[in-house]
């Protein structure tokens, strides 16, 4: 049986993704480079008889309206972890499965970046180096130990456990902040689950790790910059609309803050003047700080693994949406298709 797959956008570090689809008996279709949006036409020639759609979408987005347009539609994969541009909510009422990057190699590099970045931020790393390579010797700045702090989670997912699990060996107290998630799941791994703005008010460090959707746009902004304890710090490895920029550089800059460590951003390429890009209290890199070879060569077997677990009936491995199973279930009859057991 041959299925009928379309590719969307995808970071060009994951392969040759079709090539790896065709492999697996699939007819691969690329949307055009060029398509800035969901035409009739396109909807007509690439959704219409789609079985999988696979990409990020960022260039197109994936919305409700080409989800409907797509009745033969199985699965929708998103080879990273963001699914921002797809509209996974309309893809759950729909009874459409969602798969997603989220592989071990994928999430333990986030949770390793974060852990780097919090010791270099409380060790003065980046004052200690720059005072070397400016002449000097040492930096009258000695930094502080990192065991001890307090270490607050916005979202409590698969990265959230992993940092958690890592800073729990350092001695750290970490609390976390997640509505989605089960207080029961938290004790266990040494964790207090609190509200938003006790976790502000009581971190040294703050990392955001939630994702980007109506509800959480600048979700860190200058109420909630001015509740955070003074002096702390804030981490963004998750998604740049969370945090309200200008707010966060005035709160810096007024000393509310110590600093940031900025891995993603509203603008991504940021503009070359960004003020957060020569900022001298804030670490920034290009959307990539938990990157690895590793990471890079799970991703694209991953897409693959849960593209044809989807067109088989089979829930993703990596599941973005696993309350969707029953109504995707559903669906599957409906299309002739009988859906494995878990």
């Amino acid at each position: 049986m041959s299925y009928r797959v379309v590719l969307g956008s995808a970071p060009a570090s994951l392969g040759e993704l079709a090539a790896m689809l065709e492999a697996e008996n699939c007819e691969v279709r690329q949307l055009p480079e060029n398509a800035r949006g969901w035409t009739p036409e396109l909807i007509r020639d690439f959704a219409a008889d789609a079985q999988a759609l696979i990409g990020t979408f960022a260039a197109t987005k994936l919305p409700r309206a080409v989800l409907e347009a797509a009745p033969n539609l199985r699965v929708v994969v998103s080879p990273i972890i963001g699914t921002e541009h797809i509209d996974v909510k309309a893809a759950t009422e729909l009874g459409i499965a969602v798969g997603y990057g989220a592989t071990p190699e994928n999430i333990l590099g986030v949770a390793e970046a974060v852990v780097m970045l919090l010791a270099v931020w409380r060790k003065q790393f980046m004052t200690k180096h720059e005072t070397v390579r400016a002449g000097g010797w040492r930096s009258p700045v000695a930094g502080h130990l990192v065991r001890h702090s307090t270490v607050g989670l916005v979202g409590f997912g698969n990265i959230g456990r992993a940092v958690a699990k890592r800073l729990l060996g350092w001695e750290c107290e970490v609390i976390a902040t997640d509505p989605y998630i089960d207080p029961a799941v938290a004790p266990p791994l040494g964790v207090e689950l609190v509200d938003l703005n006790t976790l502000l008010a009581k971190s040294d460090t703050v990392v955001l790790l939630v994702t980007l959707t109506d509800e959480t746009w600048h979700m860190i902004g200058r109420s909630e910059l001015a509740t955070m304890k003074r002096g702390a710090y804030l981490i963004n490895v998750a998604r740049g609309g969370l945090v309200d920029e200008p707010a966060l550089i005035a709160a810096i800059n007024a000393d509310q803050l110590s600093g940031a460590a900025i891995d993603t951003w509203e603008q991504e390429p940021s503009p070359e003047r960004d003020p957060m890009r020569a900022h001298p209290r804030i670490i920034v890199t290009g959307h990539n700080i938990g990157h690895s070879d590793e990471g890079y060569a799970s991703l694209p077997v991953a897409a693959v693994d849960n593209t044809m677990r989807g067109l088989r009936g089979e829930p993703p491995l990596h599941f973005r949406n696993p309350e969707v199973l029953e109504k995707w279930r559903t669906r599957l009859r409906h299309l002739g298709v009988n859906s494995a057991p878990i």
